[in-house]
């Protein structure tokens, strides 16, 4: 690494890249004095050179060759494209070589973490990725920091700005998914396939992070539950509302009797906890810990220089420190078997064919063991029958009778 100049290369100029860029260009003098060396991008590489860009750059600069990055005297690499192929192969070529990264992949890290902490180790660089996790919220940065005296409990929030506008709007103007979901993807909230951030992916990959960061082991992704948001509909939010709820996607990564547990499903938040206030497309961390209490950290969780705002604050962190190794990442399988019926949900209940009335399904739970602490019942003029109801005790075969004898569908959400 030069004296006078640090030389980064760039993998991806898209929205977080072009926003690196910009950083990188406005903070200049800042990052000059604050590193003692002048931080320069000498390298990027795209798909199309031809491209039209919001921020310009230099063709001299530009390749759509890997190699030529590769082979070019880089000391530090930003990887900003996104997905594992190819940059799987490009990230560890680069270790392997002996450039530093920074990455906001979060997918990357969560299907190939524990291989390239390894490998980061191995070659001694720096595997920084501050930016994987809710963008412009240092919250990596922070459980460190608490790491040194602190055992955390828990970890949980909001890590998807997509789906938490998308729920925002749905119960805010009762619109239905689809049209909120269109709006979305207009506003550029929101992909073209949107199915990462809807189904729960994007979430899960970044509680994945957590937990190796927070535990010192994760879960494998299959071993987690996940589900997203593309199912819900304005019934469920609103009978929630009613009941004194309001559903998030929620995020959590917790450790309780030796057991490490990982989720990401729509949960219902009392009106008045402060993860319920968080709206739009922000994002939230909470953090528990033993000697701190609950902490909440919020912020915008994507875009071009929230993420890019990460990424620079990484690439200058490591410029200021020595080289040691990161703890292993480890994968460890659930502990145990969950339990049959969830200890306090959010039952839905829908029939637009019941077989019976109201008051003869209210029964059948009450005599099955299922505890209802309150609820709200809608059966209107066309026969539809719509129960939400906050109760304890509900297991799959409740559900199953349900169904069997009264022609109702039941969905279940966890209750914080």
């Amino acid at each position: 690494m030069s004296a006078s100049v640090v030389k980064v290369g760039l993998l991806g100029v898209g929205t977080v890249g072009g926003g690196v860029l910009k950083t990188i260009r406005s903070q200049q003098q800042k990052l000059s004095d604050r590193l003692g060396r002048r931080v320069e991008v000498v390298k990027a590489l795209v798909r199309n050179a031809e491209k039209q860009r919001s921020v310009p750059i230099e063709n001299n600069l530009i390749t759509t060759r890997f190699e030529e990055v590769l082979a070019s005297d880089v000391d530090i690499v930003v990887e900003v494209m996104g997905g594992v192929e190819p940059t799987y192969g490009y990230v560890r070529a680069l270790i392997e070589k002996g450039c530093h990264i920074v990455t906001a992949n979060k997918e990357l890290l969560a299907k190939h973490g524990t291989e390239l902490v390894r490998l980061a180790n191995r070659h001694g660089v720096q595997l920084a990725y501050e930016a994987s996790v809710a963008g412009g919220i240092p919250i990596l940065g922070v459980l460190r920091q608490f790491l040194r005296t602190n055992d955390i409990v828990s970890v949980s929030g909001i890590l998807n700005g997509t789906t938490n506008y998308i729920l925002t709007r749905m119960e805010q103007e009762k619109l239905p998914y689809a049209e909120v979901l269109k709006q979305a993807q207009e506003l550029g909230y929101a992909e073209a396939d949107p199915a990462s951030d809807v189904e729960g992916w994007d979430a899960l990959y970044k509680t994945y992070i957590l937990a190796q960061l927070v535990f010192g082991e994760s879960l494998p992704l299959h071993a987690a539950e996940r589900q997203g948001i593309e199912k819900l509909h304005l019934g469920q939010i609103g009978l929630a509302r009613e009941l004194g709820y309001r559903i998030k996607l929620l995020a959590k990564a917790s450790k309780a009797g030796g057991g490490l547990q990982l989720s990401v499903r729509p949960t219902l938040l009392p009106l008045d906890h402060p993860l319920a206030q968080v709206q739009d497309a922000y994002n939230a961390v909470q953090v528990s810990g033993n000697i701190v209490g609950d902490l909440l950290f919020m912020g915008k969780g994507a875009g071009e220089l929230p993420t890019a705002s990460a990424v620079v604050e990484d690439l200058a962190y490591l410029l200021t420190q020595r080289f040691t190794p990161q703890p292993v990442w480890q994968e460890s399988e659930p502990a145990g078997n969950r339990e049959a019926g969830e200890k306090r949900c959010f039952c839905y209940l829908e029939s637009k064919a019941l077989r019976g009335t109201p008051d003869q399904v209210t029964h059948f739970l009450d005599r099955a063991g299922v505890l209802v602490e309150k609820q709200r019942i809608q059966y209107d003029w066309a026969s539809v029958l719509r129960i939400g109801m906050i109760a304890s005790g509900f297991a799959e075969e409740h559900k199953k009778a349900l169904h069997r004898d009264f022609g109702i569908r039941a969905e279940v959400f966890p209750v914080l």
